[in-house]
Parts: structure tokens; sequence; C-alpha cells
């Protein structure tokens, strides 16, 4: 009688056990690290975009002469300051609630252009001198200083705060 050769029912659940296992390892390495390659972008992306859109946001409340509007429903700050040809012009700083982007608003760029995505928030605080409250008006000379504070929202839904302070340098204050 010759012996019949192959795989018992218990070797075959046996391997499937063991390669089961397996897989499930190297499923749960792979998802643990794509989210770690995830997270690692979305630093990246936030902190090359947040100190960008902070220095451009200074730089254009550091040389502002007039602020001729601030509003919150929706958020926005229309201001003068000299243009690269030294003529005062009028922009706007805009916070787009349904795109979640800050827009800088000029003639030249009608539309805006898109500072930083991704906004949760978007706070200027004008003070003078004595740290009171500043109010827009034809006394600019009184604003002594600009509090600006930006929140971001990261992919995983958590916030990051950035906050700066400007002081203006065309008001007298």
């Amino acid at each position: 009688m010759k012996k019949q050769a192959g795989f018992t029912l218990i070797e075959i659940i046996a391997v499937l056990i063991i390669g089961g296992i397996m897989i499930t390892v190297a499923g749960m390495a792979l998802v643990t690290g794509m989210k770690g390659y995830l997270f690692a972008r979305d630093n990246a992306s936030i902190a090359q975009n947040a100190p960008l859109a902070m220095t451009r946001l200074s730089r254009e409340l550091m040389e502002l002469t007039a602020i001729s509007d601030i509003s919150y429903t929706p958020y926005q700050v229309s201001y003068e300051r000299p243009d690269d040809s030294g003529n005062s012009k009028e922009f706007k700083i805009y916070l787009d609630s349904d795109n979640r982007t800050i827009k800088i608003i000029s003639e030249a760029s009608p539309e805006g252009d898109i500072l930083v995505d991704r906004v949760d928030n978007l706070t200027l605080s004008f003070y003078d001198s004595s740290d009171d409250v500043w109010f827009a008006g034809p006394d600019i000379w009184n604003l002594s200083y600009i509090r600006i504070d930006l929140d971001l929202e990261r992919a995983s839904g958590s916030i990051i705060s950035f906050s700066t302070t400007v002081n203006p340098r065309n008001t007298g204050g």
C-alpha cells in the first residue's frame, strides 16, 4: 500500500492562523508608519506656512498709515500703506471663514492672495500706548501696537496657536 502525501486539516489551519497573525502585525506596523508620515508632513506644512503668514501680516501692518475699517463678520481690516512705488494704497486683510483662508486684497489683486489656509481663528487686537484697546478712526497716531493671534488646524483636528506683536512705524505711536 502506498502512503498518500499531502497536508492534514490541522496543518492547514495552523498555517492559516500563523499567516494571519503575521499579516496582522505587518499591517499594524504599516498603519503606524503611515500615521507617523502624515503627522510629520502636516507638521512640516504648518511649520513652513505659519511663520510665513505671520511675517507677511507683520510686514503689512508695520507699514500701515491709516485704518479705515475693522469688521468682525466676516473678519476683515481695511488699511492704507505705501505700495512699492511709495504711493499710499488701500489693502484689506480678510478671513474667508468659508474656505478657512486668510487673504490680502488690494487693487492689484481684487480676488486676494491666499496667505495661509486651514485657519481656525484670526484676531488682530489694536492697543494704544497705555495698553487700552484702540478703535479705528482718524487718531492713528494713538495706535501703539497690534497683537496678531493666529490659530491653525492640523489634519488631526488639533489647533496650533501663533502670536506676535507689531509696532507700526508710520503712526507716530
